[in-house]
């Protein structure tokens, strides 16, 4: 199953960065989006109503943004996956045409040393 495109990136974003979370804004954001929780269950568990759960979650979301806007993990993190992926399809080419063996190399080598950046 595929989560929509700004779930996917809060879950990363919280991946990254949630050591720099509160422990309340860790569990409640948890509860919402890892445990797809509603903010009615997540307002009875915590004791708070919904809307100060929304306000919770929207200031966390806030804050997650703030601080990959500052040290761009995810970038570097989706950085890296491509050049992974693009030197797992330099290899097979190279397997397919060993004659440009010279020419792969240096590709594969170039997308190395981004990944040892």
């Amino acid at each position: 199953m595929n989560l929509p495109e700004s779930r996917q990136r809060k879950n990363l974003l919280y991946d990254f960065y949630e050591s720099l979370l509160t422990q309340r804004q860790r569990e409640i954001f948890a509860m919402h989006y890892m445990e797809d929780c509603s903010l009615a269950e997540i307002g009875t568990a915590a004791g708070i109503t919904p809307q100060a759960v929304a306000d919770i979650l929207k200031r966390t979301a806030t804050r997650l943004e703030h601080y990959d806007k500052r040290l761009g993990l995810i970038e570097r993190h989706e950085n890296r996956k491509f050049d992974a992926k693009k030197i797992q399809l330099l290899l097979e080419d190279l397997e397919q045409n060993p004659s440009q063996s010279s020419v792969i190399i240096s590709q594969i080598r170039r997308h190395l040393e981004n990944l040892l950046a």
